[in-house]
């Protein structure tokens, strides 16, 4: 009976100091190892981030697209950027309108190529979204990849 009662004390402690735990986390996020190396991303490439995200908040997916895609090969892939676009429309009937975005990590390959992670914020539920730079010696920083899914939880790191 005494290990029952211990079981639930721990499971009630753990549970509520576990939340508070990961309030602290949300607001001292710049200790967190995620975030921390989102310092290492060139200028121009948080500024084609913002504009991109800064667009699909005015519900202009099309022009977000569009711009982002400039001087990338995945913008002559015609049918990839109308189903990329689609896409994006579909999940925000799903998981509501975007109502913010927020820089989550970032690897870099080479100085030259490097891996961006943002999360959505949508009404009903967060996006992952993840993009691809490449810097080409003759065309600057262009986007290799786009992709987004409602896969969030793997923006942790399990240890």
């Amino acid at each position: 009976m005494k290990i029952k009662i211990l079981y639930v004390i721990v499971l009630f402690f753990s549970f509520f100091g576990y939340s508070k735990s990961q309030e602290d986390a949300l607001q001292t996020s710049k200790s967190s190892k995620n975030s921390a190396k989102y310092i290492d991303i060139p200028a121009e490439l948080k500024q084609r981030t913002t504009k991109f995200f800064n667009q699909l908040l005015d519900d202009k997916v099309n022009q977000a697209f569009e711009e982002m895609m400039l001087n990338s090969p995945i913008n002559k892939k015609t049918e990839e950027m109308k189903s990329l676009i689609k896409q994006t429309k579909r999940a925000f009937e799903l998981y509501g309108k975007l109502l913010s975005y927020e820089p989550v990590s970032n690897e870099v390959i080479t100085g030259s190529f490097m891996r961006v992670r943002y999360l959505g914020l949508h009404s009903r539920y967060p996006m992952r979204w993840v993009f691809t730079f490449y810097k080409s010696p003759d065309q600057g920083w262009i986007i290799t990849n786009v992709k987004f899914d409602d896969l969030s939880d793997f923006l942790f790191i399990d240890e």
